[in-house]
């Protein structure tokens, strides 16, 4: 898992605690819920 939380978060990822992990990890699923659910209808799209 190291790694994998390497990349995002830099050399200080060998020092978080599993619930570090798991706290961040929450957040992070709800700043993705919130932006799922974000109004798009006034927005305009150009497709190509």
């Amino acid at each position: 898992m190291q790694p994998t939380l390497e990349a995002p978060l830099g050399k200080q990822a060998k020092k978080l605690s599993v619930n570090n992990v798991s706290r961040l990890k929450q957040q992070w699923e709800a700043e993705c819920n919130q932006w799922r659910k974000r109004d798009l209808s006034k927005w305009r799209y150009v497709y190509i």
